[in-house]
């Protein structure tokens, strides 16, 4: 079997999607031929549909955020892989979310031969708001970076360091950072900083450190380095930070809703992402419980373990191997 693993062309600050795959890819690469391939700029569509044909894959798996290349590969052997559907939902009004809802989300996705989600939760968006039939979606869940092992760090109790992985909208960051008012910690926010998360990092006086356009293994490093990793977001389409929190050995504080306490399992501490008391409270449990906090780490290293590049790469290659051809 021949899999062609396809990537969106690299971009500053956008590479979650790649390096989940090229771990995928890792595994899979061990069982059946695997070339990853990345797109050039969208004035080169056309050329890089054609060298992808040339390669006479087997399988052809658009793994995310390209979508519309679906429509230029063979569709009997095509996989898409969606891993939300947000920015439909909350980012885009008018005609160009009329246009983005079909060229982008419904019109791949009824082409290809088969799709996957990343989460029941992204699933049922798929049907609920796109008219999508439940049974042409398969999920299988995202896998954390190879490259995220243990790493042993005493706990720095007087002043802890507290990661946050994104700074859009949904991912709350101006609650979290009331929530850490008063408490001595050092915020490290990864990310670009709008306004308001700026006003209310200086109104409340909290302590932080802000990075942008950073690599993979730069990323990696500040979770070696923290202490705590935050991921209250409003909404998620699955959540890779719990996981990524788990493997290393960090305790992770994360919402109460879908999906994320589902990829958590009882890995993370849970809050009401709205109820900005909990959150203080949650964390100042986490800072303050040795044994809580110890609890969360072995819980969420039991947990990961559902979440290896091995264990999500076998799901992707008996899910290559059960599809018939037409």
């Amino acid at each position: 079997m021949k899999v062609v693993i396809i990537y969106r062309r690299k971009r500053p600050g956008a590479y979650s999607i790649e390096e989940l795959f090229h771990s995928i890819a890792g595994e899979l690469g061990k069982q059946v031929e695997v070339v990853e391939y990345e797109v050039g700029d969208r004035g080169n569509i056309l050329l890089d549909a054609w060298r992808l044909r040339q390669l006479d894959a087997d399988i052809y798996h658009v793994t995310g955020d390209i979508n519309y290349f679906v429509n230029l590969l063979p569709s009997g052997k095509t996989v898409l892989t969606v891993h939300d559907i947000g920015h439909y939902l909350f980012g885009l009004s008018g005609i160009k979310r009329w246009l983005y809802k079909w060229l982008w989300l419904i019109f791949p996705i009824r082409s290809a031969r088969a799709v996957t989600s990343i989460s029941m939760e992204t699933r049922e968006n798929i049907v609920k708001h796109l008219g999508i039939k439940n049974k042409r979606i398969e999920v299988i869940e995202n896998c954390h970076s190879a490259i995220f092992k243990p790493v042993i760090k005493p706990f720095a109790t007087e002043c802890p360091v507290i990661l946050q992985v994104g700074t859009k909208p949904y991912k709350n960051v101006p609650r979290l950072v009331e929530a850490l008012k008063g408490l001595r910690c050092h915020l490290v926010l990864i990310g670009s900083l709008d306004d308001e998360t700026k006003e209310k990092l200086a109104e409340y006086q909290v302590s932080h450190e802000n990075h942008t356009g950073i690599t993979h293994e730069e990323i990696y490093k500040r979770y070696v380095e923290c202490d705590v990793v935050s991921f209250v977001s409003l909404g998620e389409g699955f959540g890779v930070p719990i996981i990524e929190a788990q493997a290393v050995g960090r305790p992770v504080i994360t919402g109460n809703i879908s999906p994320m306490r589902d990829v958590a399992g009882e890995g993370a501490c849970l809050a009401d992402p709205l109820d900005v008391l909990q959150i203080r409270e949650s964390i100042q449990r986490i800072i303050s419980d040795s044994t809580y906090r110890n609890q969360l780490i072995e819980s969420g290293f039991q947990n990961v373990s559902r979440y290896s590049p091995a264990t999500i790469g076998g799901q992707y290659l008996d899910f290559y191997k059960n599809l018939r051809p037409t």
